[in-house]
């Protein structure tokens, strides 16, 4: 037996240790505590239950009052009176204003009282046909509640009482909820019933509560026949509970054998027609009170000392190798690269605390490589970038250029390298990634006036832009590719209208529009760059100043900066038709800082 136990891995022997120092004592005490202490234990475990039944049973009742209540108040509150009155009498000289009125007052004031009490679905329905309703009708009529079986027994009662319906499929569409706890009332004024209020309760509100039970107990809602209302399986809804004919006669409890094993069952009657059923094993609840007699717990304490020092000392011997590499580990996330474990040893925690120290010091020899790698390279570019002519001397020059051109009265060429000195000098300035929607559209005016100078035909760029999008921050260079493919793509470098429009959407993000009054594509070419621009890996944005051209970073590389910077807060769209233009939609956040 000995040399069996030597065999054994770690883990199993501190696994065996464990079942013998704690479950076999455990087993012992309970069966000679059970030779005195039975019938005490009997009479408490169904004290137990009575207490933890009581405790369910305020609740659900409290759940069904709630109901009662939105009931009364819709019937008595004298502020409902007025529109619930005005609407059961609509004709067809009410305008539809006056019955969105008095639907609208009404709805608010339900709401007050309904949001606070739960998942409450709430119907107010009128003889005429009109109806209030606290959750969507869209795929629902609540005019098909007349029709209902159970309202024959609405309308036969009396006085200020409730008909409890039982268990409904759930009419609000937009709960995932398949069925309603539903109760309704008449309301009657002066002997005439002028309405009906219906109250669905959605059912996860109890289930939740009966789900606090363990998996071997039962908690359930049934009616005066025995058909389940409420269960934590909803595929159980609506069937017979199987233990009907074993109910106590009256509200309590009682011991039950079902299989073969004795069960505690207790009642209690939360409406006139329906029961609060519950069902535990006496074993599974005894044992709860059992662990706490005075000879279990002497004999159960001895043994776990004594299993305490043997699973300590082993414990420690195991993990404090452990927790000193998860220290090791916590300080080297701080950033101190120069902690080591120094775990030694022939067993897997000391190999792994040399391979672990190991690792690391190669880590910290690759980061200091490439730091130094970063730091050639950045002393490479600024060589490079001390080598390039100054921007400053050629904006001069172009300025002078400009001003001796005015001065020979030639103001329309001047114009033109004005606007080329600032289209230039937005190219070459990297110092400001954003720049405002009001200076983007600048440099484009400028772009569309040297077309125009290039070419014969005149390119007409209309701006339409709402004040309040005129300093929102956008990506520099954002409409250029966009003005540049419309002029190519668009006008096929002819004559026509380029349109830039700007708003602010309900989201607060922004909306830039490009249009043109081109040739336009056809669906299918429409469709197949749409799947393009989807599907395609989109190239790398280029850095600006890098490309030989103005139009070097392209319309596919605007989506995917765009895409890069904003993520999922940035929408397209794309619409044309042939010969009637086509027009780029664009929707991003308005602050750079907070789009991702």
């Amino acid at each position: 037996m000995l040399q069996w136990f030597r065999t054994l891995s770690l883990r199993n022997k501190l696994v065996l240790t464990i079942l013998i120092c704690l479950v076999l004592p455990s087993i012992v005490s309970m069966n000679v505590s059970n030779l005195f202490t039975r019938d005490a234990v009997r009479t408490q475990v169904a004290d137990n239950a009575r207490q933890s039944m009581r405790i369910t049973s305020q609740i659900v009742t409290g759940q069904l009052k709630n109901m009662v209540y939105m009931m009364n108040f819709i019937q008595f509150d004298e502020e409902l009176q007025k529109p619930i009155l005005s609407l059961g009498h609509v004709d067809d000289t009410t305008t539809i204003g006056d019955i969105f009125q008095a639907k609208l007052t009404i709805n608010k004031r339900i709401s007050t009282v309904m949001n606070p009490l739960g998942n409450m679905n709430v119907t107010l329905l009128l003889p005429n046909g009109q109806y209030v309703a606290s959750y969507t009708t869209i795929n629902f009529d609540p005019k098909s509640f007349l029709a209902k079986e159970w309202m024959k027994e609405v309308n036969q009662i009396k006085g200020y009482n409730v008909h409890w319906i039982g268990t409904e499929h759930n009419y609000n569409s937009e709960s995932t909820q398949p069925y309603l706890l539903a109760a309704a009332k008449p309301l009657g004024l002066n002997g005439t019933t002028y309405g009906y209020v219906i109250v669905g309760l959605e059912l996860n509100v109890l289930q939740n509560l009966f789900a606090q039970y363990k998996e071997n107990e039962t908690m359930v809602i049934i009616d005066e026949n025995g058909r389940i209302l409420v269960d934590q399986d909803t595929s159980r809804i609506g069937t017979q509970f199987a233990n009907f004919d074993k109910l106590p006669s009256e509200e309590g409890s009682s011991f039950v054998k079902v299989a073969g094993e004795e069960y505690i069952m207790q009642s209690n009657q939360i409406s006139p027609n329906w029961k609060l059923v519950s069902m535990a094993p006496y074993k599974s609840a005894a044992q709860q009170i059992e662990s706490f007699r005075e000879t279990d717990f002497i004999i159960q304490l001895f043994f776990l000392l004594l299993f305490a020092v043997v699973l300590l000392y082993v414990v420690r011997t195991l993990t404090k190798p452990i927790a000193r590499l998860v220290q090791t580990v916590v300080r080297i996330e701080s950033g101190q690269l120069s902690e080591r474990s120094n775990i030694s040893g022939g067993d897997e925690v000391g190999r792994l605390g040399y391979v672990f120290d190991r690792m690391i010091d190669r880590i910290e020899l690759t980061l200091f490589e490439n730091k130094r790698e970063q730091e050639l390279k950045r002393k490479a570019e600024l060589a490079m970038l001390q080598a390039q002519i100054n921007p400053h001397f050629l904006f001069n020059v172009l300025n002078s250029i400009r001003l001796k051109i005015m001065m020979k009265g030639d103001e329309e060429n001047a114009e033109l390298i004005s606007s080329l000195s600032a289209l230039l000098r937005m190219t070459i300035n990297r110092n400001n990634e954003y720049i405002t929607l009001h200076e983007e559209i600048g440099i484009n005016e400028h772009y569309v006036r040297l077309l125009n100078s290039r070419h014969g035909d005149r390119v007409v760029l209309r701006v339409s832009a709402a004040s309040d999008t005129l300093l929102v921050q956008i990506p520099r260079f954002l409409l250029q590719p966009l003005i540049e493919n419309a002029y190519i793509h668009g006008l096929k470098s002819k004559a026509g209208e380029i349109t830039i429009i700007s708003r602010l959407v309900e989201d607060g993000r922004l909306q830039v529009e490009v249009q043109d009054s081109g040739v336009g594509m056809t669906p299918e070419r429409l469709l197949t760059l749409r799947n393009h621009l989807e599907a395609t890996p989109i190239m790398p944005v280029e850095e600006e100043g890098s490309s030989p051209s103005l139009s070097g970073i392209g319309i596919h590389n605007v989506f995917e900066r765009l895409r890069m910077i904003y993520g999922h807060y940035f929408d397209y769209s794309i619409e044309s038709s042939l010969g009637h233009g086509t027009q780029i939609i664009l929707l991003f956040p308005q602050q750079p800082e907070k789009e991702v």
